[in-house]
């Protein structure tokens, strides 16, 4: 989860605990603030309707009892009951009829049987009734005990409409704690973005790259230390550029002195002398050499944005060919076949040299992958852009190495072939020189296709 998504996740799941948390306390204060109020009345109008009793206090209380709870609830909204002393119903106002002397033991009735006022809610049927109790006694004892019922159906309801209120109120703000943090999200990862772009740069080898200080605080200095780490990287490269052209530069002299030496020598000795073939080898590792530090120069000039194009108008497909034709009696000793596919011929304008030294490091690598038998197809398409494919049939590329073959001195961990690590870095900087670009698709096992997309002017 992104730090933009847990900022907006934290925002909503505060707000929700908030809400639901007053909420329930106003839900649960309503009700019973309701059944309190409720109890209140109820316990004063027994109070007072037990002094009904007055007039009947030495009647039988088995034949007025009914006639009681009658009369008594004409005057108020709750089902009255009459008991006796025992808890056996003598009188219920919600029965026309004298009703059967059931015998009652909830709470209330048991309090009011001991003379105190009592108080009890139960469900009938999926309905909460408020029972209210109240003893009723002559001059001497108790004799009776009057119950008032009520249902709270109306304390639900409203508790339920609050709930709803509740419920909408929450959603709402849900609603607007998302908006908010979006926006809070945003003005927090934007800097972080941008450093974490700039991160991205640098790791691919820009260190120009610089982030944006937007804030003061904690991110603003992440910033600031990203940029004083990326200044120091800056200086180590250009150190290391200059190192390298400075050394590649001292080498050429005593190598080209070598070489020299080396052909002289060998136009002097005969092929028989036992000297010639340390003279061939000597001369052979001064060309591997000189080709090293030629490639070493040609990096520190694309390092440094010094490499220089010489731009003409040439046909590639002249070109292509002649590269082939170069490489083509080494390639098929090693039992491989190359060919090209595509137009007779196409003008382009760029650096011949430079494309032709693309085309052969493409191709050598396609070489060193490949095994006898396998193929090697150089195909040309022409659309709006120039594009040229060097396909083979060798080893393949492991996937996770796809991305970084053309990041400067990476050599694969399983490459069998020895190198500097920095071909592929160096085409990729002449094909970008001209504008253009350069891909690579491979399956271990199948082969690879290099692509390089060139503008037509």
């Amino acid at each position: 989860m992104s730090i933009k998504s847990k900022i907006i996740a934290s925002y909503i799941l505060l707000i929700t605990i908030i809400i639901s948390f007053f909420g329930a306390i106003i839900l649960i204060s309503l009700e019973k603030y309701y059944i309190t109020n409720m109890t209140y009345i109820l316990e004063s109008q027994g109070a007072t309707f037990s002094h009904v009793f007055d007039s009947y206090i030495d009647a039988d209380i088995y034949t007025i009892g009914q006639d009681v709870a009658k009369k008594l609830s004409k005057d108020i909204n709750a089902k009255v009951q009459v008991l006796n002393i025992e808890g056996l119903l003598l009188g219920d106002s919600s029965v026309n009829a004298k009703p059967y002397p059931l015998k009652i033991n909830t709470p209330d009735v048991s309090a009011a049987i001991k003379g105190n006022t009592g108080t009890y809610i139960d469900s009938e049927y999926g309905e909460k009734i408020l029972n209210v109790s109240v003893p009723i006694k002559n001059s001497l004892n108790y004799v009776a005990v009057l119950r008032l019922s009520t249902s709270l159906n109306n304390v639900s309801d409203l508790v339920r409409k609050v709930s709803y209120i509740i419920v909408g109120v929450l959603l709402a703000s849900i609603l607007l704690s998302y908006l908010i943090g979006i926006v809070f999200a945003a003005r927090i990862t934007k800097p972080l973005n941008m450093v974490k772009d700039a991160t991205i740069k640098m790791a691919k080898g820009n260190f120009n790259v610089r982030a944006k200080k937007i804030t003061n605080d904690e991110i603003g200095m992440l910033a600031d230390s990203f940029n004083k780490m990326a200044e120091e990287l800056s200086q180590l490269d250009n150190i290391k550029n200059e190192f390298i052209s400075n050394i590649s530069h001292e080498l050429r002299t005593p190598l080209t002195s070598i070489k020299g030496f080396a052909v002289t020598a060998l136009d002097d000795i005969d092929k028989d002398n036992g000297l010639f073939e340390y003279l061939s080898i000597i001369n052979s590792e001064a060309d591997r050499l000189t080709s090293l530090v030629e490639e070493l120069l040609d990096f520190s000039r694309i390092q440094s944005n010094r490499l220089k194009m010489s731009y003409q108008k040439f046909d590639i497909v002249n070109l292509i060919k002649e590269t082939i034709s170069m490489l083509k009696p080494a390639i098929n000793r090693a039992g491989i076949n190359i060919k090209y596919s595509g137009p007779e011929n196409y003008i382009i304008n760029g650096d011949k040299d430079r494309i032709k030294q693309v085309l052969v490091n493409l191709i050598d690598n396609s070489a060193k992958a490949s095994q006898c038998g396998n193929n090697i197809n150089i195909v040309l398409n022409i659309s709006d852009k120039v594009m040229i494919k060097v396909i083979d049939e060798g080893s393949g590329i492991p996937c996770d190495e796809l991305s970084k073959i053309f990041e400067k001195f990476y050599r694969s961990k399983n490459s069998r072939y020895s190198g500097t690590g920095l071909g592929l870095s160096i085409v990729k900087g002449i094909i970008e020189a001209h504008k253009g670009e350069i891909n690579v698709e491979s399956e271990v096992g199948k082969g690879t296709t290099f692509t390089i997309t060139l503008p037509k002017n």
